[in-house]
């Protein structure tokens, strides 16, 4: 069960960057791959949102679509996307390279480097709304999704 809760933790990490509910409002022009883009990776059917850490074809999917965000980001935004695929593409190969009995400890050395990243996931965040059209929900509001509780085995 800890793995599953692992699991869990790291993907609503993830998500907390890239969580969207998207609109089919998208700019055209030059940065509109790169939105067609975001809006995927950030949707229902991604592997980032169906990310397990058990699944190792998920963990690479998500990390490969990363690393493609962020080649083929704006100028403008370019250096925060590469910095957030990059720290999770860190984050996602280390903890799946231990076992699950080490993930937590693993993922606990990276806070100083996901604290750092904040500032670049809220840019990233601020232009997917305002060149991109998508509705970014923080992982704070109420819903209806029902939140596994931890429990300790």
């Amino acid at each position: 069960m800890k793995s599953q809760k692992l699991s869990t933790f790291v993907a609503f990490i993830l998500l907390l960057a890239l969580s969207t509910s998207c609109s089919n409002d998208i700019s055209e022009g030059p940065a509109s791959d790169f939105c067609n883009k975001l809006q995927i990776l950030a949707g229902p059917d991604s592997a980032l949102t169906n990310l397990t850490l058990d699944n190792s074809q998920l963990v690479n999917q998500t990390i490969a679509d990363l690393l493609e965000l962020a080649s083929e980001a704006p100028s403008s935004i370019s250096k925060e996307t590469q910095a957030v695929a990059f720290l999770y593409e860190d984050i996602l190969s280390k903890i799946v390279s231990v076992s699950p009995s080490q993930r937590t400890t693993e993922l606990r050395k990276f806070q100083a480097e996901l604290d750092e990243v904040t500032t670049s996931a809220r840019a990233l965040e601020l232009y997917g709304e305002t060149e991109c059209g998508l509705n970014f929900i923080s992982p704070f509001e109420t819903s209806n999704t029902t939140v596994p509780q931890a429990n300790e085995d």
